[in-house]
């Protein structure tokens, strides 16, 4: 028994020393190799995550239903109508790795939902529809064991702005919201990818109906992806996973800066400030500046954290995706002023 356990120790002890050489010594580049390409699936290829809620779970009244992208990709839906008769109808979308619903397990131990948001808008008078992207939660799309329907990358807002430009044309040909007002709230990737839509689709999105947007923590995603990946693994690696990205996929970043001026409405940007995902230590300020700063339009922002007014959280970026359940007051009233 005694040579037995030797024997395991000794093995186990040789494999701790083989991972040891691997990373550190990184032999032919192959560590980086692997990591990147893991990096890129994880972007283009999410685990799938499920709803565990609905709006029923809130007290209110919804219908599931399908939004057909251009593309051919079918996205699956709640359309939740106001708890009285509205003409103005918000229309929603969530972050990478996220669903309509959240995330339980969320980030860095921060969960995300989002129907308590979505109830105080409902209570405010408010039609809400709101949609998995493609290749997450229940829609179609992803790639290998992820894929449900027909086959899609998931492009972290480059491919996305599809998924938008079809929810506004779900609900200016819907029989009672088509002749709403609208205003888009979209959540990080989804800001980003409706930046892209106001680009890629100007005719859509001069539509008088569009009265506004609240991008809510989009990025800079070159520079996120670089922060998260060293923080996750102390490794200057994110060239690489862009360009293992480009050459699999043929489509890289989502660039907010090229894309936001493009917007023509008015835009209520918030963020978690001091996100470490997303702030520059170099400048001493959140990337979000740079966007609004970008932005052609009339803009406001709602900052995050403990440090500001309705102090909230620890400084998480997950913090956000909880704020205007807790807080909504802000929110409830740039939409009032937008509609009205």
């Amino acid at each position: 028994m005694r040579k037995f356990m030797t024997i395991v120790l000794g093995l186990v002890v040789g494999l701790v020393a083989l991972v040891a050489i691997f990373w550190f010594a990184n032999p032919m580049g192959l560590r980086d190799t692997v990591l990147a390409n893991q990096i890129v699936k994880m972007r283009v290829a999410p685990a799938r995550l499920e709803n565990p809620k609905s709006p029923g779970d809130y007290g209110m009244k919804y219908s599931d239903v399908d939004i057909i992208t251009g593309d051919n990709i079918r996205l699956s839906a709640w359309e939740i109508p106001a708890a009285t008769p509205s003409n103005r109808t918000v229309i929603l979308n969530h972050p990478l790795t996220t669903t309509r619903y959240g995330s339980v397990d969320g980030l860095d131990g921060v969960s995300a939902e989002f129907l308590p948001m979505v109830k105080h808008m409902h209570d405010a008078g408010y039609n809400v529809v709101m949609y998995d992207h493609r290749g997450q939660g229940d829609s179609d799309g992803g790639l290998g064991r992820n894929a449900k329907g027909t086959q899609a990358p998931v492009g972290a807002g480059v491919t996305e702005w599809q998924d938008v430009l079809a929810s506004l044309n779900h609900v200016l040909g819907h029989g009672e919201f088509g002749d709403d007002d609208i205003i888009f709230m979209s959540q990080c990737m989804g800001a980003n990818a409706t930046f892209l839509a106001w680009q890629n689709a100007p005719e859509a999105f001069s539509n008088p109906k569009i009265k506004a947007l609240v991008a809510h923590q989009p990025t800079l995603s070159y520079n996120m992806t670089d922060r998260f990946i060293r923080a996750k693994t102390g490794i200057d690696l994110v060239d690489q996973v862009l360009e293992t990205q480009r050459q699999k996929y043929g489509f890289g970043f989502a660039n907010a800066l090229e894309t936001v001026p493009s917007v023509t409405v008015p835009i209520l940007f918030s963020q978690v400030e001091k996100d470490e995902y997303t702030f520059n230590l170099q400048t001493g300020q959140n990337d979000i500046q740079e966007i609004i700063d970008a932005s052609k339009t009339e803009n406001e922002v709602i900052w995050i954290g403990p440090e500001h007014p309705n102090a909230f959280g620890t400084g998480m970026r997950f913090d956000g995706y909880q704020y205007f359940n807790h807080h909504p007051e802000q929110l409830l009233e740039y939409m009032a002023k937008q509609f009205g």
